[in-house]
């Protein structure tokens, strides 16, 4: 089955079970003739106003319930056509996948130089956490929010620390996975940490954290699936920065391109 094919058929599937909220989604026809899904999902032309629009589908949302859309945050996420368009309501971050909306977050590398050997701090997200229970985990890595108040809520990293962190670049994914459909973009930050700074989780998140040499680091990346995926892509977008990898090395351009498979936009 193509990628296409696999596409429609993760939205057809989950579009059946929106055909019963007729109040807040419309299923016009598809004009292309050669359309195999035959119809597209729009919200109901009476929800003008972005406040209605959150009221109306957020219902659904708890509607569909824990068993079709698990691990609800009950945290609002801004749905837009792109990044720099305005924002049209506000979504379960939960369900945005489910509904193919396009996400935005931010991962950031702390790192430490020792001796000329550069080290990667790791956490490791909690047992309890709905997505991804006891997998690996970068040092700091959420929603748009402010990087400055992540660093602190996630690693305990002061102000006077955090305030150093470098916008680095972006990395992009497609990926299904039953009826969600993952178009994220990962805002890349570094930051250099004293060689004494230990970080320490506030939110409950974070079972633990692990100071790794990048070597090591990334050979868990190449032979286990300890980390939580999209942490992969923002990682070895690390070592290509910082000379790991080399053009010399085998299927150099590809991976860097892998990088950024998904829209961007």
């Amino acid at each position: 089955m193509s990628l296409i094919d696999t596409l429609l058929n993760v939205l057809s599937r989950f579009a059946r079970h929106l055909q019963r909220y007729k109040d807040v989604f419309t299923f016009p026809e598809n004009p292309s003739y050669n359309s195999k899904l035959g119809f597209h999902v729009a919200l109901h032309p009476t929800l003008t106003a972005p406040e209605d629009r959150t009221k109306a589908v957020g219902d659904v949302v708890k509607c569909l319930g824990d068993e079709l859309i698990p691990g609800i945050r009950n945290e609002l996420y801004p749905v837009r056509s792109s990044f720099e368009t305005p924002e049209l309501f506000l979504l379960e971050r939960a369900a945005a996948p489910y509904f193919g909306i396009k996400a935005y977050g931010v991962h950031m590398n702390g790192y430490v130089e020792r001796d000329d050997e550069k080290y990667l701090w790791i956490g490791k997200r909690s047992k309890v956490k709905p997505t991804y229970p006891g997998k690996l985990d970068h040092l700091v890595a959420g929603g748009l929010d402010n990087i400055v108040k992540e660093c602190e809520e996630e690693a305990g990293i002061p102000r006077s620390i955090s305030c150093k962190a470098s916008a680095v670049g972006a990395v992009s994914y497609l990926d299904i996975d039953g009826y969600r459909l993952k178009r994220d973009v990962l805002f890349c930050y570094d930051l250099k940490l004293p060689e004494g700074f230990v970080p320490t989780n506030k939110d409950g998140e974070v079972e633990s954290f692990k100071l790794l040499p990048v070597t090591h680091v990334a050979n868990i990346i190449r032979s286990t699936q300890f980390f939580k995926e999209n942490c992969n892509l923002v990682i070895i977008d690390f070592l290509f920065r910082h000379g790991y990898i080399k053009p010399e090395g085998l299927g150099y351009l590809n991976l860097l391109q892998s990088l950024r498979s998904g829209d961007s936009t």
